[in-house]
Protein backbone atom coordinates (compact mmCIF):
# COMPACT_ATOMS: atom_id res chain seq x y z
CA UNK A 1 0.00 0.00 0.00
CA UNK A 2 2.90 1.97 0.90
CA UNK A 3 4.59 1.61 -2.94
CA UNK A 4 0.68 2.46 -4.40
CA UNK A 5 0.63 5.71 -2.54
CA UNK A 6 4.31 6.94 -3.56
CA UNK A 7 2.99 6.36 -7.11
CA UNK A 8 -0.25 8.06 -6.97
CA UNK A 9 1.61 11.33 -5.50
CA UNK A 10 3.82 10.99 -8.82
CA UNK A 11 1.65 11.24 -11.16
CA UNK A 12 -0.21 13.53 -9.85
CA UNK A 13 3.16 15.81 -8.68
CA UNK A 14 3.75 19.18 -11.01
CA UNK A 15 7.46 19.73 -12.66
CA UNK A 16 9.42 22.32 -10.96
CA UNK A 17 9.14 25.85 -12.50
CA UNK A 18 10.94 26.88 -15.43
CA UNK A 19 13.85 29.29 -15.00
CA UNK A 20 15.81 31.61 -16.48
CA UNK A 21 18.39 34.23 -16.99
CA UNK A 22 18.69 37.61 -19.04
CA UNK A 23 21.56 39.89 -20.79
CA UNK A 24 20.53 43.29 -22.11
CA UNK A 25 22.31 43.90 -25.00
CA UNK A 26 22.39 47.49 -26.55
CA UNK A 27 24.56 48.30 -28.88
CA UNK A 28 26.26 51.75 -29.46
CA UNK A 29 27.69 53.62 -32.43
CA UNK A 30 31.13 55.30 -32.69
CA UNK A 31 30.28 58.09 -30.99
CA UNK A 32 28.77 56.41 -28.37
CA UNK A 33 24.89 56.76 -29.19
CA UNK A 34 22.47 53.78 -28.35
CA UNK A 35 21.42 52.27 -31.88
CA UNK A 36 19.16 49.43 -31.16
CA UNK A 37 18.58 47.45 -27.75
CA UNK A 38 17.43 43.61 -27.09
CA UNK A 39 16.93 40.80 -24.53
CA UNK A 40 18.33 37.26 -24.57
CA UNK A 41 16.30 34.82 -22.29
CA UNK A 42 18.02 31.26 -21.33
CA UNK A 43 15.11 29.48 -19.64
CA UNK A 44 15.66 26.18 -18.22
CA UNK A 45 11.96 23.92 -19.20
CA UNK A 46 12.51 21.80 -16.14
CA UNK A 47 10.28 19.17 -17.61
CA UNK A 48 7.49 21.74 -18.53
CA UNK A 49 6.02 22.31 -21.92
CA UNK A 50 5.35 25.55 -22.22
CA UNK A 51 6.49 29.02 -20.83
CA UNK A 52 5.09 32.25 -20.38
CA UNK A 53 7.27 35.00 -20.21
CA UNK A 54 6.57 38.76 -19.21
CA UNK A 55 7.55 41.54 -21.18
CA UNK A 56 6.80 43.97 -24.16
CA UNK A 57 9.06 43.26 -26.96
CA UNK A 58 9.41 44.83 -31.05
CA UNK A 59 10.19 41.42 -32.56
CA UNK A 60 10.28 38.01 -31.16
CA UNK A 61 12.95 35.81 -32.56
CA UNK A 62 13.35 32.23 -31.13
CA UNK A 63 16.84 30.76 -31.40
CA UNK A 64 16.27 27.61 -30.35
CA UNK A 65 13.68 25.48 -32.64
CA UNK A 66 10.42 26.29 -34.56
CA UNK A 67 7.96 27.03 -32.16
CA UNK A 68 5.71 30.10 -32.79
CA UNK A 69 5.75 32.72 -29.55
CA UNK A 70 1.81 33.64 -28.94
CA UNK A 71 2.37 36.91 -28.07
CA UNK A 72 -0.91 38.49 -25.25
CA UNK A 73 -0.75 42.03 -23.59
CA UNK A 74 2.47 42.25 -22.04
CA UNK A 75 3.39 38.45 -22.06
CA UNK A 76 4.98 36.03 -24.95
CA UNK A 77 4.36 32.35 -24.61
CA UNK A 78 5.92 29.06 -26.16
CA UNK A 79 4.00 26.27 -26.39
CA UNK A 80 6.30 22.80 -26.68
CA UNK A 81 3.19 20.14 -26.16
CA UNK A 82 3.20 19.61 -30.14
CA UNK A 83 6.62 19.73 -31.12
CA UNK A 84 8.87 16.42 -32.59
CA UNK A 85 10.76 17.10 -28.90
CA UNK A 86 10.61 19.10 -25.68
CA UNK A 87 14.34 21.69 -25.17
CA UNK A 88 15.66 21.21 -22.34
CA UNK A 89 17.21 24.92 -22.52
CA UNK A 90 15.65 27.23 -24.37
CA UNK A 91 16.20 31.15 -25.55
CA UNK A 92 14.63 33.86 -27.26
CA UNK A 93 15.40 37.21 -28.28
CA UNK A 94 13.33 40.48 -27.73
CA UNK A 95 13.61 43.20 -29.60
CA UNK A 96 13.73 46.89 -28.33
CA UNK A 97 12.92 45.93 -25.16
CA UNK A 98 13.39 49.19 -22.85
CA UNK A 99 13.96 52.84 -23.59
CA UNK A 100 17.91 53.06 -23.91
CA UNK A 101 17.43 57.07 -22.63
CA UNK A 102 16.52 55.07 -19.16
CA UNK A 103 20.18 53.86 -18.85
CA UNK A 104 21.92 55.02 -16.13
CA UNK A 105 25.08 56.56 -17.93
CA UNK A 106 25.15 58.76 -20.77
CA UNK A 107 27.78 57.91 -23.13
CA UNK A 108 29.48 59.86 -25.70
CA UNK A 109 32.68 58.89 -27.29
CA UNK A 110 35.62 61.39 -29.33
CA UNK A 111 38.54 60.54 -30.96
CA UNK A 112 41.95 62.61 -31.87
CA UNK A 113 45.26 61.61 -34.31
CA UNK A 114 48.11 63.14 -32.98
CA UNK A 115 46.51 65.86 -30.80
CA UNK A 116 43.79 67.21 -33.25
CA UNK A 117 39.82 65.85 -33.46
CA UNK A 118 39.40 63.57 -36.20
CA UNK A 119 36.18 61.79 -36.84
CA UNK A 120 35.72 57.68 -36.12
CA UNK A 121 35.12 56.59 -39.79
CA UNK A 122 38.83 58.17 -40.78
CA UNK A 123 40.78 56.54 -38.31
CA UNK A 124 40.92 53.65 -40.10
CA UNK A 125 44.58 52.49 -41.68
CA UNK A 126 45.94 55.33 -39.83
CA UNK A 127 49.69 56.04 -38.57
CA UNK A 128 50.03 57.81 -35.42
CA UNK A 129 48.80 58.17 -31.79
CA UNK A 130 45.05 57.58 -31.55
CA UNK A 131 43.24 59.08 -28.50
CA UNK A 132 39.86 57.76 -27.81
CA UNK A 133 37.85 59.36 -24.96
CA UNK A 134 35.14 58.51 -23.35
CA UNK A 135 32.90 60.48 -21.34
CA UNK A 136 30.48 59.08 -18.76
CA UNK A 137 27.63 61.12 -17.37
CA UNK A 138 25.26 60.04 -14.35
CA UNK A 139 21.64 59.85 -16.63
CA UNK A 140 19.47 62.01 -14.31
CA UNK A 141 16.23 59.94 -16.08
CA UNK A 142 17.35 56.95 -15.19
CA UNK A 143 15.49 55.02 -12.43
CA UNK A 144 16.70 55.20 -9.08
CA UNK A 145 17.54 51.49 -8.40
CA UNK A 146 19.93 52.06 -11.91
CA UNK A 147 21.38 55.27 -10.58
CA UNK A 148 22.39 53.48 -7.16
CA UNK A 149 23.32 49.85 -7.37
CA UNK A 150 24.68 49.44 -11.26
CA UNK A 151 28.67 49.94 -11.83
CA UNK A 152 29.73 50.10 -15.31
CA UNK A 153 33.16 48.44 -16.45
CA UNK A 154 34.41 49.67 -19.88
CA UNK A 155 36.75 47.08 -21.73
CA UNK A 156 38.67 46.46 -24.62
CA UNK A 157 41.56 44.34 -26.12
CA UNK A 158 44.53 45.20 -27.80
CA UNK A 159 47.15 42.96 -29.32
CA UNK A 160 50.51 44.86 -28.50
CA UNK A 161 52.24 42.65 -31.56
CA UNK A 162 50.14 44.64 -33.51
CA UNK A 163 50.24 48.71 -32.16
CA UNK A 164 53.71 50.47 -31.08
CA UNK A 165 52.12 51.84 -27.81
CA UNK A 166 49.36 51.26 -25.55
CA UNK A 167 48.14 53.60 -22.43
CA UNK A 168 45.65 53.52 -20.61
CA UNK A 169 45.51 56.28 -17.31
CA UNK A 170 43.63 54.93 -14.11
CA UNK A 171 42.53 51.36 -15.77
CA UNK A 172 43.53 47.87 -14.57
CA UNK A 173 45.40 45.69 -17.50
CA UNK A 174 45.91 42.30 -17.57
CA UNK A 175 48.02 41.05 -20.17
CA UNK A 176 47.72 37.18 -21.20
CA UNK A 177 50.67 36.43 -23.93
CA UNK A 178 50.50 39.51 -26.47
CA UNK A 179 46.72 40.68 -25.66
CA UNK A 180 46.29 43.27 -22.98
CA UNK A 181 42.37 43.60 -21.42
CA UNK A 182 42.08 47.01 -20.52
CA UNK A 183 39.26 47.62 -18.22
CA UNK A 184 37.67 51.05 -16.87
CA UNK A 185 35.22 51.47 -14.20
CA UNK A 186 32.49 53.56 -12.83
CA UNK A 187 30.92 53.12 -9.25
CA UNK A 188 26.97 53.81 -9.36
CA UNK A 189 25.92 57.45 -9.73
CA UNK A 190 29.61 57.86 -10.89
CA UNK A 191 30.76 60.62 -13.31
CA UNK A 192 34.14 59.66 -15.32
CA UNK A 193 35.85 60.40 -18.12
CA UNK A 194 38.99 57.56 -19.55
CA UNK A 195 41.39 57.87 -22.40
CA UNK A 196 42.61 55.48 -24.17
CA UNK A 197 45.90 56.03 -26.49
CA UNK A 198 46.94 53.42 -29.03
CA UNK A 199 50.32 54.49 -31.08
CA UNK A 200 49.66 52.51 -34.51
CA UNK A 201 51.12 52.74 -38.42
CA UNK A 202 48.16 50.63 -39.31
CA UNK A 203 45.08 51.95 -36.87
CA UNK A 204 42.34 48.85 -36.60
CA UNK A 205 40.06 48.62 -33.21
CA UNK A 206 37.08 45.77 -32.17
CA UNK A 207 35.44 48.36 -29.79
CA UNK A 208 34.43 49.31 -27.06
CA UNK A 209 32.35 46.83 -24.39
CA UNK A 210 30.45 48.36 -21.61
CA UNK A 211 28.85 46.23 -19.19
CA UNK A 212 26.61 47.35 -16.34
CA UNK A 213 25.97 44.87 -13.53
CA UNK A 214 24.78 45.00 -9.84
CA UNK A 215 27.00 46.48 -7.08
CA UNK A 216 26.33 43.74 -5.17
CA UNK A 217 28.06 41.09 -6.56
CA UNK A 218 25.81 38.24 -5.18
CA UNK A 219 22.97 39.49 -7.48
Amino acid sequence: MLLSALIAVEAIAAPPAATYDETLYINLDSYGSATKSSVVKSYSLNSNTDITDYGTYGDIINMTDYTEAQTGENSVKFDFSKSASIPKRFYFEGKDPVLTSELPWNIDVSYKLNGVPAKAEELAGTSGLIEINIDAVPNENSSDYYKNNLLMEAACVVDVDDVLSVDAPGSQIVSVGSLKTIVFFALPGEEQHFTLSIGSDDFEFSGMIFMLQPATMSQ
